[in-house]
């Protein structure tokens, strides 16, 4: 087994180090982490690539070992998603107004649950993570869209910055890393900001 030292590295290098690792030989790799952020990104990497994950704590650390296993299967998504399409949302207002932009947020999201048809992911980074952490409609809106099949998923450096990911309500926690491969292999990216 290779082993990996990313203590200290910032987001998303532990995930890039560690593709780079397993592109060049099918060893499984332990990585060493220093934070539960780097652990969740590994995590969730590992899972998007179809390698198992397993982590735990020693001392003050966290170690990720992934391996090669059985492909991941594709959760089935529902027949009302829009496979490709992925809404980026990186700030919690539309347009220059603040006050405005708020409402007009508030207003595009609402409209996404009275859709025919889902995006297949809805991304939150920058001041888009506000959204997803505080208590409101809105939140209630994007739990509606994650029900049917939509995935959230937020920027955990951003989450870190604004001190927010004790308070985050709907989505998981993401990589940069990960939101530029979801953008990159896109069919259609809307960015309404």
């Amino acid at each position: 087994m290779r082993k990996l030292d990313a203590r200290g590295l910032e987001c998303p290098l532990p995930v890039v180090k560690t593709k780079e690792l397993l592109k060049e030989s099918s060893e499984a790799v332990e990585v060493v982490v220093d934070n539960e952020t780097a652990v969740e990104n590994l995590k969730k990497f590992a899972k998007v690539k179809g390698y198992d994950a397993i982590s735990s704590k020693v001392n003050e650390d966290y170690t990720v070992v992934i391996s090669s296993g059985e492909q991941v299967v594709e959760e089935k998504k529902a027949d009302n998603i829009l496979k490709g399409q992925i809404v980026v949302l990186s700030s919690d207002s539309l347009g220059s107004d603040k006050e405005l932009g708020k409402i007009l947020m508030k207003s595009f999201i609402f409209a996404l649950t009275k859709q025919d048809a889902f995006p297949e992911t809805i991304i939150f980074y920058n001041e888009g993570v506000k959204i997803t952490t505080q208590e409101s409609d809105t939140v209630n809106d994007l739990l509606f869209l994650e029900s049917e099949g939509v995935e959230i998923v937020n920027c955990g450096t951003c989450l870190d910055f604004f001190k927010l990911k004790d308070d985050l309500k709907v989505g998981s926690i993401t990589n940069m890393y990960d939101i530029v491969e979801r953008m990159e292999k896109a069919e259609k990216v809307i960015k309404p900001n």
